[in-house]
């Protein structure tokens, strides 16, 4: 940013911006080829900054979940994102009471939040991260975005209605009713 922006900023004078770059107060800021001084956004290069989350729905997919954490790393390293941290969550993507997500929610080391799918990070309510993140400066990142919209949502709705039977009727019967109902209102043979 120009050194007025950084001025307005502050909420000091151009000249009291002046005199702090030229005794080196303000980090990062330099002289361009043009002669004016240039400082840093914090916010931009924070988005350099990557959290990767990764998360499965049962312990029986522990070993998904390493393998996930690795692509998911490999894929921020290859988009030119330094990962400062790898987040592993096992809970539903229904559950709104995730430990781990919470706390990198509530963190400000990062400005990028990279996600396999969608789904690995909310089932629900995906656009509503996408506006929040953006008001404070932050951005996700979805490696693999569905391009099937349809097949997108058979999937939400498929995983609601299990999360929402294996709550009511317990895990041992939750698949079968999710079966059934998906079957109810699509038409689809159940397998």
């Amino acid at each position: 940013m120009k050194l007025s922006q950084y001025a307005r900023k502050e909420g000091i004078t151009y000249r009291g911006a002046w005199l702090r770059w030229q005794k080196g107060r303000i980090p990062g800021a330099y002289l361009d080829d043009t002669g004016h001084v240039v400082v840093p956004d914090p916010m931009h290069e924070r988005l350099n900054d990557a959290v990767v989350y990764a998360r499965v729905s049962s312990a029986k997919q522990k070993s998904d979940l390493d393998r996930q954490a690795e692509r998911m790393a490999r894929f921020a390293n290859a988009r030119g994102l330094s990962v400062v941290r790898v987040v592993k969550e096992v809970g539903s993507g229904v559950n709104d009471h995730r430990v781990k997500l919470t706390r990198v929610l509530n963190d400000d080391d990062w400005g990028t939040l990279v996600v396999e799918h969608k789904d690995r990070l909310t089932r629900v309510g995906f656009e509503w991260f996408r506006v929040l993140l953006a008001r404070q400066g932050k951005r996700i990142v979805v490696a693999n975005e569905a391009d099937d919209d349809r097949s997108d949502l058979m999937a939400n709705f498929t995983s609601i209605i299990y999360s929402f039977a294996a709550r009511l009727y317990g895990l041992r019967g939750a698949k079968e009713r999710t079966k059934r109902t998906v079957h109810a209102f699509t038409g689809e043979n159940k397998r």
